[in-house]
Parts: structure tokens; C-alpha cells; sequence
């Protein structure tokens, strides 16, 4: 394998450090050969052709995930392509998060808002099989990866096509709970950005206008005054730049809302509960 690697690795130094591109190269083999690493020892010749493909495609700064057509999200795999973002470790944290409160507070129905690939919902239908679950996007073409998301691990979840900022409440039943990672980076960090996101991830679901960084977050809890359960949650994941700004929004349109840290102890998550 070392004859694949020295070329593999020679057009990926300038993008990532040495155990990165070790991760990569046995990614790429074990997704082509459908083999454990350790067990791969040659190469076919039309292996070696789609191996050089997949390099090259790296090599130009392509998000694997994107290279190969799947991401992996709380032990699942799910299709991508450059209409949805790559499902991120932070977000499998949401997800947790809400499974984790529904073992005390079992939900009936569940709304993700900006749904994307489709991970968020699919992942709580498949732990929380006897909820309703529905999903929101504005993209119709990330709508159509959510849907065969869904068709491939054969869970049954409502996608509606709808704009996050402009939610016709009435159109809407209530829910147990609301849950949403909306964009929020402002246009203003993009510059501090790895290439490899802002060149191929979808712009949409990232970036928010610099001078309402806020806005999903207010429009989507905004809807969850009169489409949330009076006992049931909100939750958020958010930017951790923000997070006592988008707390103090949520306090001022009458939620009791709480921070929480992720797995490397930033600022990550919003639960929140309707006051009184």
C-alpha cells in the first residue's frame, strides 16, 4: 500500500497534518475495496483507477465525505452531496442531548427545523420509533438527500418543503419538541474558515447576514411560542461566540433557557421550555 500512500499524501500536506491524511488514505481503500484496512493487500485495475479518481478529487480540497458520497453520524451512514452540510460530531451531541431528556419526557411528535441530509430526525425516529417526526427544509434539492436518507434506513418521517424565516404557524399542528442547528456563522468569520467548508459546503446552512447573526433563532422560537407544547422543548445548537445573546433572545419572547457545554466544553446547546 505505501506505493498508493507517497502519492496520496504528496497533494495533501498544504491541507492536513500527517495522521489526517493516514485517516483519509484508509478511508478511501476501505470505502472502494468494502474491506477492513488491515485485511486490504492489492489493488484491482479498475480499484486503481477509481482510487486515483477519489485522490485527485481530494487533492483539489473536496470534503471526503463529498468525494465519497457519505458521512458517518451517530453510527449511521448517511448520504451527502454539496447540498447538505457534512452531519458534524457537535451536532450528534444535539441529538444526544434530546434522546437523553425524552428517556424522562417521552415525545409524541418531534419538528427539525432546516433539516439538510436528513441526520437530526432520522436519528431520533429510529431511537424514538413511536413519535410523529417531521422535518423542514427550504432546499428542495437537500430535501430530495433527506428523503432517500430516510428511504435507506426505512424510517417514515414527514419532509416538508418551507422557509425557516417564514413559517405559516397555522399550517403547523403543536409539538413535544422543536429542535433546529440553523446557520449561524456570520458572514464576517467566513475569512477565518477552512477553504475545504466555505468552497463546498452549501452557503445556505452556514451563514447568517453579519448585522442579524440571530435571525433563525428568533424566527424559529418566534413559531415555537404557539407550535411548541407547553411542556415540551426547544433546542438549538448554536454559536458558541453567542451563546448568553441567543439565551437573552429566547428569555425576552418568554422561554427559560439553558446553555450547554459539548464535548470540548463550548458553549453548543440551548434547552428551552416555555415560561409559567
Amino acid at each position: 500500500m505505501e506505493q498508493l500512500k507517497s502519492p496520496f499524501s504528496k497533494g495533501l500536506t498544504h491541507l492536513y497534518q500527517a495522521q489526517e491524511i493516514t485517516i483519509l488514505f484508509k478511508m478511501v481503500l476501505e470505502f472502494i475495496t468494502r474491506k477492513n484496512f488491515s485485511s486490504i493487500l492489492s489493488l484491482t485495475e479498475e480499484e486503481t483507477q477509481t482510487f486515483n479518481f477519489y485522490t485527485q478529487q481530494i487533492q483539489k480540497g473536496i470534503p471526503i465525505q463529498y468525494v465519497l458520497g457519505e458521512a458517518d453520524f451517530y453510527q449511521l451512514k448517511f448520504k451527502v452531496n454539496n447540498y447538505v452540510l457534512i452531519p458534524r460530531p457537535e451536532t450528534e451531541e444535539l441529538v444526544y442531548q434530546v434522546l437523553q431528556d425524552a428517556k424522562l419526557q417521552l415525545p409524541k411528535s418531534i419538528l427539525d427545523i432546516g433539516t439538510g441530509s436528513g441526520c437530526i430526525p432520522i436519528l431520533l425516529k429510529k431511537h424514538l420509533p413511536n413519535a410523529a417526526v417531521s422535518a423542514i427544509e427550504i432546499s428542495e434539492d437537500a430535501l430530495l438527500v433527506a428523503k432517500e436518507n430516510a428511504t435507506n434506513h426505512q424510517l417514515k418521517i414527514d419532509f416538508i418543503l418551507a422557509d425557516a424565516l417564514n413559517l405559516d404557524r397555522q399550517k403547523f399542528q403543536k409539538f413535544d419538541v422543536i429542535v433546529s442547528n440553523p446557520p449561524y456563522i456570520a458572514l464576517s468569520e467566513k475569512a477565518e474558515m477552512d477553504d475545504t467548508v466555505t468552497q463546498h459546503e452549501p452557503h445556505l446552512a452556514l451563514f447568517v447576514p453579519n448585522q442579524n447573526p440571530l435571525i433563525f433563532y428568533q424566527k424559529i422560537a418566534q413559531f415555537a411560542l404557539s407550535n411548541l407544547n407547553q411542556n415540551g422543548y426547544l433546542y438549538f445548537e448554536i454559536n458558541q461566540a453567542l451563546a448568553q445573546e441567543t439565551k437573552d433572545l429566547l428569555f425576552g419572547l418568554g422561554f427559560e433557557a439553558q446553555i450547554i457545554k459539548d464535548i470540548n466544553q463550548n458553549d453548543r446547546i440551548i434547552k428551552a421550555q416555555l415560561r409559567g
